[in-house]
């Protein structure tokens, strides 16, 4: 029954493709639960869906109902980054903020509905089949947005300028580079590209070893590349003349110029030319995308920027060659930024987003002064021949890649699918899905490939809190720790800097911070029993934190012990975000057990707020 006070919001589930824009009255007094209640009996999806399993966005005000194919097309182009047309709505927002207009819908999208997906383990109907093909199924449909968005996009020297990169970085697609808009404060960082190709690592490694030789041919092609970096053109291509063969020497690989479909060009690529005969996919592919500019900052844009878009454009062709091999990995590819006399080694890969990385600062390759310029010119003969190696590596790994029809789940995924169990045997392992939705999610759930098959969580993290998790453990507190250590442990692998891989059994349960109810009625117990038992051995957990306190059935268990550590050594993180830490918490400082039993208290009291 419905009253005078009353509103009616105009609701859109954001992927659910063929859902139509529905409307829910509700009384604005009431609270998040009782809406979400609503929404599930307003839906035709109510059924399969829980409260637990969606979240609410608020979009932005210019987001409108035109129509249900507008604004489906609206959400399809928004993909997995709602953050861009909207704001996820914080537990205790006055319901009645998200009306436009009393007593019925407006002409305006009042909320957006995200579905998260619960898959089973083993599905064996056919409905639950094709349940398990929704991961794959979304992150090709992004794959596909990003492609198209990316073709029809203005060219990269136009995209790379400040204003228009400005405007990409706060939209639906931008670059994964860490650079973001500030009015919109949508996330633009990812994992390390390193976890996606192991040249990437190897380029690291070769980079930090002070001991690799450097051939005397490179190095005097270095110092000459310098020298004629050092001088001021009036145009890029008397600079390019000048410079380019002494680049080329220096890598020991000629730089080419290829064109694409649609006419734009970078300024120089490296390609490997691939044979069926090898049994790899026949045709030319790009190892490397180079962009060079007159003087630093020239034209508007930064030529590191520019080589991404130009990297971006080129794997989103539609030739053949292309297609293949994006459809099998994450076309891993190479960057080179010259401009004036500096010079910057970047890598990306593409897997449902373009995701660059910044493998070194911009080095400075002009002469200086008659005592530094000899180990200047060992520091960028250096680098420069690290990237010569590398690209040794990429090639064999697009050499070695096998011709499919199939779409790979593995392409958007980091590329380490095994771990070394207690017994020294290897346990290989396949992606199913990343367990956080944020851009920059490093925690994945996977299957092992036995003959009994397990559900495992894995991640990757600098440092890892694994004597404190093997504690909790042991007592049934925490998930089984299956395996924590080097990213690839075999002998010749690349160290990937300091990474750990972390492997523990998935447990079938839900976050504090998705529940917005049916918590143990001993739970305030059961946290502070854990807690407690932390501190008696010695430790502080630091990070007690709706997502990382899970319940499954009547039991409470911590999930995540990046900070946990030695009471007296454990710190906290250099970034650490303000307003959700007890008095006293702050970035690079001791966690205390002061600190725990605050946020205890918090978790506490968070909890009581919303028993039902």
């Amino acid at each position: 029954m419905t009253t005078d006070t009353d509103i009616t919001l105009s609701v859109i589930y954001a992927n659910k493709p063929r859902s139509p824009v529905f409307g829910v009255t509700i009384d604005p007094k009431a609270d998040l639960t009782a809406l979400k209640q609503r929404i599930l009996a307003e839906s035709t999806y109510s059924a399969s869906i829980k409260p637990g399993q969606i979240n609410l966005w608020k979009p932005h005000s210019t987001v409108r109902i035109l129509d249900d194919d507008a604004s489906r097309e609206l959400l399809k182009r928004s993909c997995n980054n709602l953050s861009a047309i909207a704001d996820r709505v914080p537990w205790g927002m006055d319901i009645s903020l998200f009306a436009t207009r009393k007593g019925k819908a407006g002409n305006a999208i009042n909320l957006i509905i995200e579905f998260i997906p619960i898959y089973d383990h083993n599905p064996t109907t056919k409905e639950e089949q094709e349940e398990a093909q929704d991961t794959l199924g979304a992150l090709n449909q992004s794959f596909a947005n990003l492609i198209d968005y990316a073709l029809e996009r203005v060219a990269p020297s136009k995209a790379a300028k400040s204003t228009n990169f400005l405007e990409g970085q706060g939209g639906a697609y931008p670059l994964y580079d860490g650079r973001y808009n500030p009015t919109q404060g949508n996330s633009t960082v990812a994992p390390p590209v390193h976890l996606y190709n192991p040249a990437f690592a190897r380029f690291l490694d070769y980079a930090a070893n002070s001991d690799l030789k450097v051939p005397d041919k490179v190095m005097i092609a270095t110092a000459a590349l310098m020298r004629h970096a050092s001088a001021i053109y009036t145009d890029e291509d008397s600079r390019r003349a000048a410079t380019r063969q002494h680049l080329q020497d220096a890598l020991a690989i000629g730089l080419q110029t290829i064109v694409s479909e649609d006419g734009t060009k970078p300024d120089g690529v490296i390609t490997a030319t691939l044979s069926a005969l090898e049994g790899s996919v026949p045709g030319v592919v790009t190892l490397l995308v180079e962009e060079e500019k007159r003087e630093l900052g020239e034209g508007g844009c930064d030529a590191s920027t520019q080589a991404s878009f130009s990297m971006l454009r080129y794997w989103a062709q539609n030739t053949s060659t292309v297609v293949q091999v994006r459809t099998l990995c994450c076309c891993p590819t190479f960057l080179i930024a010259f401009a004036g006399p500096w010079l910057a080694i970047l890598g990306a890969v593409v897997t449902d987003k373009c995701i660059v990385q910044r493998l070194t600062d911009f080095i400075w390759l002009g002469n200086a002064t008659v005592l530094t310029d000899e180990a200047q010119c060992h520091r960028v003969a250096h680098i420069l021949h690290s990237l010569s190696l590398s690209l040794w590596h990429l090639k064999k790994y697009y050499v070695a890649l096998q011709p499919s029809d199939k779409p790979q789940l593995s392409r958007f995924f980091p590329c380490h699918t095994s771990f070394p169990s207690e017994d020294g045997a290897t346990v290989q392992f396949e992606y199913m899905e990343a367990l956080e939705r944020e851009s920059a999610c490093v925690t994945f759930k996977c299957r092992t490939k036995e003959d009994s098959p397990r559900i495992i969580v894995v991640k990757f993290a600098h440092a890892y809190g694994s004597a404190t998790h093997e504690l909790l453990a042991r007592e049934g507190l925490a998930p089984q720790l299956l395996y924590c250590g080097p990213v690839d442990p075999s002998p010749d692998a690349p160290s990937y800097q300091d990474l750990k891989m972390i492997v523990m059994e998935y447990i079938d349960g839900t976050t504090v911070a998705a529940m917005q109810g049916g918590f143990p009625d001993d739970f305030e117990e059961q946290l502070t029993r854990i807690v407690s038992l932390v501190h008696h051995n010695g430790y502080v957990y630091g990070d007690l934190r709706q997502p990382n306190v899970m319940v499954a059935g009547d039991e409470v268990k911590l999930i995540d012990f990046d900070w946990a550590g030695k009471e007296g050594e454990a710190t906290y993180p250099i970034n650490l975000a303000k307003n959700m830490w007890p008095k006293g918490a702050q970035a690079m400082g001791l966690i205390t057990r002061e600190h725990d039993e605050a946020m205890l208290k918090s978790m506490v009291d968070y909890c009581n707020a919303r028993r039902i």
